[in-house]
């Protein structure tokens, strides 16, 4: 048996939460449902009108990766998560945040300088989250923040779509794949977010690359858009050239999850959405705590779907260690 399940590696972000208004998004020139890159000045200018006109609901430890591994740590799972932050006290904050939940990081070992990354996630009435996020010192994570001898000590790797907008990211990507598949370890990954597959698309072909990894985590418009077809299945077919997984969800539809033998679907809870940010995040960290587990697709997915449903009922990306004790109890 070995030491971890999972071995995440993603951008470090703090996550700070508005409550926003359609109107506001379109007077800023900002596209509702995405991720969008800023840099220092414009992520201070944002967030200072959105203090004054909405207010800070909350700050929370986010990033993608980040989001999947708590929710592994705090089903039951051992994981490890690989990133990089600066010496600040949102550092601090992050790390700490972390540590509580049950993630195994040793980012605090490096001797780093810098500003941790931040992300403004602004949350619309119809409950869509729309991200624009200041990467800091994470925009060049690189292959001196792996600590690779974790990774050959986990079953799996779970690799984040947003690095691929940094070069350093990338190569550190193709390291870190270099040294799961000289240890046997599966390779999992995410699409992430629908701006990484509309604006980064030959990237993430890259990161994929030529031989299968063993699981893809998209949604149903990212599946779409990368392979630039209508339908889902003839998606999914093109989508299992790349991996031998395919787990893609349809928020309140549930999930599809297809090998080239089966198709798998499960229905998501009825539940009023509130806030969807992160949801995709705990989909994959419950469906990996699964599969981890030995468990099957439908199984792993029906774990998955119900952890999402719970966390867009609330504020932030993540819920407690108590309410997901009583979904594995349900599953």
């Amino acid at each position: 048996m070995r030491k971890y399940q999972v071995y995440g590696l993603g951008n470090a972000l703090v996550d700070k939460e508005f409550e926003v208004t359609d109107s506001f998004l379109a007077a800023a020139g900002i596209e509702k449902g995405l991720m969008t890159l800023l840099d220092e000045q414009q992520h201070l200018d944002l967030l200072a009108k959105l203090k004054a006109e909405f207010g800070l609901i909350k700050r929370v430890g986010g990033g993608s990766a980040a989001n999947s591994m708590v929710g592994i740590a705090q089903f039951g799972g051992d994981v490890f998560y690989a990133c990089k932050v600066g010496d600040d006290e949102t550092g601090e904050f992050y790390v700490d945040n972390l540590k509580q939940a049950g993630v195994n990081i040793r980012v605090n070992e490096l001797s780093l300088t810098g500003q941790t990354g931040k992300c403004m996630v602004m949350v619309t009435p119809d409950a869509e989250r729309t991200m624009n996020t200041y990467l800091g010192i994470t925009a060049d994570l690189s292959e001196d923040e792996l600590f690779l001898e974790e990774l050959a000590e986990s079953d799996y790797l779970y690799i984040e779509g947003y690095l691929v907008t940094s070069e350093t990211a990338k190569a550190a990507i193709q390291k870190a794949k270099a040294q799961a598949k000289a240890n046997q370890c599966k390779i999992a990954m995410t699409f992430s977010d629908p701006s990484m597959v509309k604006y980064f698309k030959d990237g993430l072909t890259e990161l994929l690359g030529d031989e299968k990894i063993d699981l893809l985590f998209c949604n149903e418009e990212e599946a779409l858009t990368y392979t630039d077809e209508t339908d889902l299945a003839k998606a999914a077919a093109k989508l299992l050239d790349k991996a031998k997984q395919v787990a893609i969800t349809q928020g309140a539809n549930g999930a599809s999850v297809y090998t080239q033998d089966s198709v798998t679907q499960v229905e998501s809870p009825k539940v009023t959405a509130v806030d969807t940010n992160g949801a995709g995040d705990m989909f994959a960290g419950a469906f990996l705590y699964g599969a981890a587990q030995g468990w099957d697709a439908e199984k792993s997915a029906t774990l998955a779907c119900a952890a999402a449903a719970e966390v867009v009922t609330q504020f932030g990306p993540r819920i407690s260690k108590a309410a997901q004790q009583a979904l594995l109890a349900k599953v």
